[in-house]
């Protein structure tokens, strides 16, 4: 894998991050407007928060394309930085770090959808069935 593959897939998880902070404020402004039992918000922001989610997906399935491309060793190299490997280049250094940002955003945001899925639909919730 080139430094300009291991760029190109940093610039991909920075635009995941991106798109899960704003995921992660709208689903903020939705527990508040649950405090308030503002319905009309509810209804506005549970909308507005689909489209960064539809953003994510488009950005993943670009980042599976590129990565459809590399050898089996890099792959698992991108494997191996994601769970803290030593980057042996300054491109793997910032990709390792970037992922890792991502990763833990993404933790935030599932866990907030997870409570406010609970609150919203109580037995119906998707967590609820696992």
């Amino acid at each position: 894998m080139t430094e300009s593959e291991l760029l190109d897939l940093t610039v991909l998880e920075r635009k995941k991050y991106n798109y899960l902070n704003e995921a992660l404020d709208l689903s903020q402004q939705m527990g508040e407007a649950l405090d308030r039992a503002d319905q009309v918000s509810i209804q506005l922001l549970l909308a507005l928060r689909g489209e960064p989610i539809l953003h994510l997906q488009e950005v993943d399935r670009l980042e599976k394309s590129r990565k459809s491309d590399f050898s089996q060793e890099d792959i698992q190299r991108l494997e191996e930085l994601c769970q803290g490997a030593a980057p042996q280049l300054r491109e793997e250094g910032l990709f390792a770090e970037q992922a890792g940002k991502t990763r833990r955003l993404l933790e935030r945001v599932v866990e907030l959808d997870r409570r406010l899925s609970l609150r919203l639909a109580g037995e119906d919730s998707f967590y609820q069935k696992k």
